[in-house]
């Protein structure tokens, strides 16, 4: 699982399993770079970090006419990349009568679009490592299965797997590689925020906690499935979708 080295740009990196993710790379040795909108929370993480050479990139990926230029700034200050790991991303859960086009844009930018721009600056020729370089999104089993009251992030997420499996085949010649992880319910802030949209705690484990026969899943769980995809052991994979759930698509 040796990435000593590596430069790997994590979105999403000031919590849950973009940090998690970043903490993991760092201690097999990957120079994390980590892009978030809160510039505060991304300079704790990275301070947070094992080895050196780590930086933050304060941006809004919802700014997407603005993520090509990020891009080349990062190459620029750090030389080819590796690596891309696309964690952010925003829920919303409410009934699909109610929903509108502006909610569903808000959504698509952030979780799919955002990654379109990313994957497009990475496979930039210059952008990236030749010999071998990889790029993860992290999806989700809602993205697979469909989940009621998640309509547009559903969409988005099954997007996401989408795209990426097309950029597999059409990248292998490069040595590219794209493959996606699609998580079930994982113990992160916006796993907090959707408690809140239950009556109680006895509802919430009925809905959620007890469809996963081994329990809620930990950011830790998803960052070291993306470290084997980065490392000499995921070499041969590419297009795959990797579910880490639980068991709740099962």
């Amino acid at each position: 699982m040796d990435l000593s080295s590596k430069k790997i740009l994590i979105s999403g990196g000031s919590s849950g399993i973009g940090a998690a993710t970043a903490s993991e790379l760092a201690s097999v040795g990957a120079k994390c770079l980590l892009l978030a909108r809160d510039g505060e929370k991304l300079a704790k993480v990275v301070d947070s970090l094992p080895g050196d050479g780590h930086r933050s990139y304060p941006f809004d990926l919802t700014d997407l006419k603005g993520i090509s230029g990020l891009l080349e700034s990062v190459v620029s200050e750090n030389g080819p990349l590796y690596g891309l790991v696309h964690c952010a991303g925003i829920d919303n859960t409410q009934p699909f009568r109610s929903m509108t086009l502006e909610d569903l844009d808000s959504i698509m930018d952030l979780n799919f679009k955002s990654f379109w721009c990313l994957a497009q600056g990475f496979v930039k020729k210059k952008a990236h490592t030749s010999d071998d370089s990889r790029v993860i999104s992290i999806g989700s089993v809602a993205g697979i299965s469909g989940t009621a009251g998640k309509t547009a992030y559903s969409a988005s997420k099954g997007a996401l797997i989408s795209l990426t499996k097309s950029l597999a085949i059409e990248y292998a010649p490069k040595n590219i590689r794209f493959n996606c992880i699609c998580p079930g319910y994982v113990q992160t802030p916006m796993l907090e925020r959707a408690k809140k949209l239950y009556p109680n705690q006895d509802s919430f484990m009925e809905n959620i906690v007890i469809k996963h026969p081994l329990g809620l899943g930990y950011p830790e769980d998803v960052a070291k499935a993306v470290s084997f995809l980065l490392s000499d052991g995921g070499r041969w994979s590419t297009g795959s979708v990797m579910v880490i759930d639980g068991g709740y698509s099962t």
